[in-house]
């Protein structure tokens, strides 16, 4: 009686644990160039560095160095808590680097996220891998609506 019981226990316990597959994700750079004709690069850097400090809006997420002169801006960014702290250990987080180059009349924004491991399935998974492709192209998008807004200069 007491193997008939247990088989249907294993079998749960079996499944649960084949749907939880454990997935690492690439750490590849996506970059996009934005073009915006008669800017120059002084503008351009204001403005994205206008943007870093707006998009950079968690304690955890730093801008890291800005060079004026060479029109480049880098940070540390949080995309997100992939598991959160418990007893068993401290919490997980994806990060990622954005590097920004500006010139006369274009900027260039890279992004580069670590490489992390997560369940899929887990009811503990906070964050996944189509997530932070997700939060990327929307970096992506809102850098590039900053980047062409011009400013009003008659405040």
């Amino acid at each position: 009686m007491r193997k008939l019981f247990l088989l249907p226990v294993l079998t749960v316990l079996f499944l649960s644990l084949q749907s939880c597959a454990v997935i690492t994700t690439e750490s590849k750079p996506v970059t996009k160039v934005v073009n915006i004709e008669n800017a120059t690069k002084n503008e351009l850097y204001v403005r994205a560095n206008n943007w870093m400090v707006s998009a950079f809006n968690n304690a955890e997420s730093v801008i890291q160095f800005t060079d004026k002169e060479t029109g480049t801006i880098t940070g540390k960014y949080l995309l997100g808590t992939i598991t959160q702290a418990s007893q068993y250990g401290p919490a997980n987080r994806a990060f990622s680097i954005i590097q920004i180059q500006v010139k006369d009349g274009a900027s260039k924004i890279t992004i580069t996220p670590d490489s992390f491991r997560y369940a899929k399935g887990n009811i503990y998974t906070l964050y996944t891998g189509e997530k932070a492709t997700e939060d990327i192209n929307g970096l992506m998008d809102s850098f590039e609506q900053a980047i062409k807004l011009k400013e009003d200069k008659d405040w």
